[in-house]
């Protein structure tokens, strides 16, 4: 399918995908985008999934006799995108792969080939003759790999990841001018489960495309953005803003059996309150919608996190929560555990150990209390929410 004059989508459909990356619903099916340019010196930009490989080498030989392609631009080698790269360097060994240092490394390790690698840095460009790319670094958006592509002098970015959607179109329509349904709930549900944990990096991509001039967005899942590419742009600065000014925030996230880690829960929530100016969210993971805790754990200053011990362990609901963390955004922020137990108490200490490995920064020692409390426990559980506050000012 030509999207612009001299450039062919030769990407697969796959509607029928439930789930991506294990833990993704995607209710609207994806699409894994590829493209051809047409130039004295043909490139692709980006491959498919491993298992559609035959499926896509098809799709591609009806546009190009492989030995007359001479360029692979790799934006981004998750494998949803690069899984057919090893396939077509089998079949079209002179290729001359263009991709990031990142780019490059992994790429290697996931062919275990040899190949024509060409290391692009920040606005290099490659000339096809009678066309020019040049590469943005954009990387973490979402690996550390990744790159866009633009077509210089007409207008067109070829961003992978960024700005996509896990949504396959009815009729296997690609251009966002041919859909008869709005899909901004599904490039809103792709940002929030993929790029939200990198926001400080999609503001720095969005400046940087800011200057370009921009017709056509291709991205790597998802409809073609030729409407109105800069509505998408736009809604990534919005949804990126990191607001200055706040207050602090303390979540504090426990689960209770018998009341007693609850009770503690909310003796550390009135000592944070004491120190005064921070922002409290007190929440029961046992009860509490994993879409609440999304939104919650999306954007906090400090994590007290409780649990009772049971069969020597933390409870389930617990360590479903903390799943529910992000180790990337919240890497370095303040931590605190505290539990309750009866027995052998250990859940305490899983939990400051995991909370250590996700390089959250464990500040003051947990507070165990075995059975009820006592004066000086319920003395230590507002210690602790006053020295996490104190320590957010």
């Amino acid at each position: 399918m030509e999207i612009r004059k001299g450039i062919h989508w030769v990407g697969v459909l796959d509607p029928g995908l439930e789930i991506f990356d294990i833990v993704i619903p995607t209710q609207w099916g994806t699409t894994y985008n590829s493209y051809l340019i047409e130039a004295d010196e043909p490139a692709l930009v980006d491959t498919v999934k491993g298992n559609f490989t035959e499926e896509f080498l098809e799709k591609l030989e009806e546009r190009i006799d492989l030995a007359n392609l001479k360029h692979l631009i790799v934006n981004h080698t998750e494998p949803d995108h690069s899984g057919a790269v090893g396939e077509l360097l089998r079949r079209a060994p002179h290729l001359k792969v263009h991709g990031s240092r990142a780019a490059i490394q992994f790429l290697r390790e996931q062919v275990n080939m040899d190949f024509d690698a060409h290391v692009v840095g920040e606005n290099d460009s490659l000339d096809l003759g009678n066309r020019r790319l040049r590469f943005i670094m954009a990387p973490f958006l979402h690996w550390p790999d990744t790159m866009f592509t633009y077509l210089e002098g007409e207008g067109v970015l070829f961003t992978c990841d960024a700005f996509g959607s896990h949504y396959s179109p009815p009729e296997g329509k690609l251009l966002e001018s041919e859909q008869a349904e709005d899909f901004t709930e599904a490039i809103r549900y792709y940002f929030d489960s993929i790029m939200s944990p990198f926001k400080p990096k999609v503001q720095e991509a969005v400046a940087k495309v800011g200057s370009l001039d921009i017709d056509l967005i291709a991205t790597g899942h998802g409809p073609i953005l030729d409407r109105d590419p800069w509505r998408v742009v736009d809604l990534y600065r919005r949804w990126s803003c990191i607001e200055e000014g706040q207050a602090k925030k303390v979540i504090i996230a426990y689960a209770s059996a018998y009341g007693h880690t609850k009770a503690m829960a909310e003796l550390i929530a009135k000592g944070v309150e004491e120190a005064g100016n921070v922002e409290i969210a007190l929440v029961d993971v046992g009860v509490a919608p994993e879409s609440h805790l999304d939104e919650l754990f999306e954007e906090f200053d400090a994590l007290i996190i409780g649990s009772p011990t049971i069969n020597a362990n933390v409870v389930e609901p617990v360590w479903r929560a903390l799943d529910r963390v992000s180790a990337i955004t919240a890497r370095g922020k303040a931590a605190a555990v505290f539990g309750n137990y009866g027995w052998s108490g250990e859940a305490v200490g899983l939990l400051e150990e995991r909370l250590e490995k996700m390089r959250l920064v464990v500040s003051h020692p947990p507070v165990k209390v075995r059975f009820g409390l006592t004066d000086a426990d319920k003395e230590r559980c507002l210690s602790l929410g006053r020295f996490m506050a104190e320590g957010l000012q």
